[in-house]
């Protein structure tokens, strides 16, 4: 039943030197870079042996939070759901522009998921606290070697145009369509997948290159977008506007600009906790409003139900928003498994030497650094790549994470600046030079100001800063393939975000890969006691074990000092005191589990109050 593992999986637990190793990782969301431009991939899983937080606790309020509407509304949350009705949902502006729906040639970025994730439903989906759990498949297990997985579908599922999901489907959407489209054959490739077998009509099998124990997550992304075979044949151009699945609603019109207005499927297979049919709502329309404000002020004036942001000052603006009424927002927020730094370039000096890179981390005042975002924005401050509500997140990494020591910092930039044989060749006692690359945003204008400041008081340390265009930044930061070595970047350190919500195995090895070929190592860190625990964490299946070899990565990883961290993005999904079930997503196994990801919503168990 759900994930499963055949086999052992026996892992050494690693914890030599985690409580003495730190680095903060922060996600400032006004610096978006593309290098996390896999929006689709969501967190690895709790364990392959099961779905629930290993931790048993519940994740702090802080970092998951949900607020209803005050219990004593005569209709509040305990009022029985009410079928019918059109919900209106406000997007943001997806970083890529929509022209189609088609699961293989067209990122899908967060907004396009509140969309899409309706229609074209996945084999697994992660919860938000980072587990997988099974969605049209009902088990996925895998043999010792992690090599060769078996997925079971469910029986009796048919998409809205009257064919069944059966196995073939499956494989053949996989080798005829995302193996060769432009969004979705580099997932493909991330999953190490080189052949998928057909076993009977509900069991197929799915062979990798290498150990992958992430594969259960990359399931719940791209890769395992399911959708009809004969629509997608019948008429290619059709699809691409209104492509067919098995989800709780399908789509009625959508042209480019205008909304998608999605109808409800009458014939949906999954039922809500009650066994009752889903979904609630006749329909949805899911209107984009690029600019923040405007769209929490366009639900405020009853143009819309339900919003969506992955902005931090929105996510706090919510929690205290009213309505014309006087009624508080039920909200949905969550801290995301995905941080703003300020990165160093590992291949410049005198970012090369550790000693550098480990004073500026000690010169750099953390709280202060993420108030200058914005005083009165509500941030936490991150420790790893994870958020607190993650199963990834390690206390020991958070514990071992440094505190502002300009004691420290001074000591070893004096070691450094003295040393006869310093790497960027000035003379003995000259400071060193940081050049600090950053997009032209007013947030990080003053959280860099604020660093230059930090850093020039150890009288060590000269600040350059140089902001330019979002764009312009990730070309510099990435370089380019003509480099020597490639992709090494023209800059020396830079605003930029790390970790996500990939599986730990697909982040880790793009953060600590080959310099000439990974281009999103951004800071150009390569080592072989980093490599190897990056093939500890694919061939580990065991949950804990495999929990505790990602925060020895993180904490290995913070013992190279290559970024200073700041803050964890932030999220929310927010509605109006009209709407109910917000957050609330019953399992195929009639489990309840709460929460969003990403400002990701799902609306099928999501209902209106009024007629």
């Amino acid at each position: 039943m759900g994930l499963q593992r055949q086999g052992p999986g026996l892992l050494r637990r690693w914890r030599s030197g985690a409580a003495a190793l730190a680095t903060a990782l922060l996600l400032v969301t006004s610096c978006n870079p593309a290098v996390d431009e896999a929006p689709e991939v969501p967190a690895a899983p709790a364990t392959i042996g099961g779905a629930s937080d290993a931790t048993g606790e519940t994740p702090p309020a802080t970092t998951q939070s949900i607020r209803r509407t005050a219990p004593e509304d005569p209709s509040g949350t305990d009022a029985s759901p009410r079928r019918g009705g059109t919900l209106r949902v406000l997007l943001a502006a997806d970083p890529t522009p929509i022209t189609g729906w088609t699961p293989w040639d067209h990122v899908c970025a967060w907004s396009c998921r509140n969309v899409l994730d309706h229609v074209l439903e996945t084999l697994t989906v992660v919860a938000p606290d980072g587990s997988v759990e099974p969605w049209l498949a009902e088990s996925v297990s895998a043999d010792p070697s992690l090599q060769r997985w078996t997925v079971t579908l469910r029986p009796g599922i048919t998409f809205t145009d009257g064919e069944p999901l059966d196995a073939l489907t499956v494989k053949t959407g996989i080798d005829d369509y995302l193996r060769s489209g432009r969004a979705s054959s580099g997932h493909l490739r991330d999953a190490r997948i080189t052949s998928v077998i057909v076993v009977d009509e509900l069991t197929l099998v799915i062979e990798v290159g290498e150990p992958n124990a992430g594969l259960p997550a990359a399931l719940a992304g791209p890769v395992g977008r399911v959708f009809s075979i004969v629509a997608a044949q019948a008429e290619p151009e059709t699809f691409a506007r209104a492509p067919v699945g098995t989800g709780p609603f399908v789509f009625r019109r959508w042209s480019v600009g205008e909304p998608a207005v999605l109808e409800a499927n009458p014939d949906y297979w999954r039922t809500a906790a009650d066994g009752a049919a889903l979904p609630w709502a006749d329909d949805i329309v899911f209107a984009e409003i690029p600019d923040e404000r405007q769209r929490l002020e366009a639900l405020l004036d009853g143009r819309g139900d339900i919003l969506m942001s992955r902005s931090a000052e929105l996510s706090t603006a919510v929690a205290v928003a009213t309505d014309g009424a006087g009624r508080q927002l039920t909200a949905v927020q969550r801290y995301d498994d995905n941080a703003g730094v300020v990165l160093f370039n590992l291949l410049r000096a005198p970012l090369d030497d550790i000693r550098v890179r480990r004073a500026l981390v000690a010169a750099a005042d953390q709280s202060r650094l993420v108030s200058a975002l914005g005083p009165d924005v509500n941030w936490l401050a991150a420790t790893q790549w994870w958020s607190p509500s993650s199963i990834w997140y390690s206390e020991e990494v958070a514990a071992a994470w440094p505190t502002h020591d300009a004691e420290r910092a001074h000591s070893l930039l004096r070691e450094y600046t003295e040393d006869p044989e310093r790497s960027d060749d000035r003379d003995p006692g000259e400071p060193v030079r940081i050049r600090v690359l950053c997009t032209n945003d007013l947030a990080l204008g003053r959280m860099t100001a604020e660093l230059e400041r930090q850093w020039e008081s150890t009288g060590l340390v000269d600040v350059d800063v140089e902001t330019l265009a979002r764009t312009g930044l990730i070309s510099r930061v990435m370089g380019s393939v003509v480099q020597s070595p490639s992709f090494a970047g023209d800059f020396g350190a830079t605003c930029w975000r790390v970790g996500g919500e990939s599986d730990p195995a697909v982040l880790a090895s793009a953060a600590v890969g080959p310099v000439r070929t990974t281009p999103l190592n951004a800071s150009n860190l390569s080592a072989e006691h980093l490599s190897a625990l990056v093939s500890l964490i694919k061939s580990t299946d065991a949950g804990d074990d495999r929990r505790d070899a990602v925060a020895q990565f993180m904490a290995e990883l913070a013992n190279e000092a290559p970024y200073v961290f700041l803050a964890y993005s932030s999220s929310v999904v927010a509605a109006t005191a009209d709407v109910e079930g917000l957050g609330r997503v019953s399992l195929p196994d009639g489990r309840v589990i709460e929460g969003q990801r990403l400002g990701v919503g799902r609306y099928e168990e999501v209902w209106l109050r009024r007629e």
